[in-house]
């Protein structure tokens, strides 16, 4: 699997979307659980894409780093 996008849900409604792993990291690990309401991963396995969702930092971190 790899990462086709990271979409970081902050809780002031605005929304960064990543498209590498390393970004995505380096801005959950900046913003930490304070500033993010849900996180959103689409993993692809190059036919399909898979969308998984989060409220966890430490679920998501764990996710993208195993991609």
């Amino acid at each position: 699997m790899n990462l086709h996008t990271c979409r970081i849900v902050l809780k002031n409604h605005k929304v960064l979307t990543c498209q590498s792993v390393e970004q995505s990291l380096l801005h959950l690990e900046s913003l930490g659980d304070n500033g993010i309401s849900q996180i959103q991963i689409d993993a692809s396995d190059g036919h399909q894409i898979y969308s998984y969702q989060s409220h966890s930092l430490e679920e998501s971190l764990e996710n993208l780093m195993n991609l």
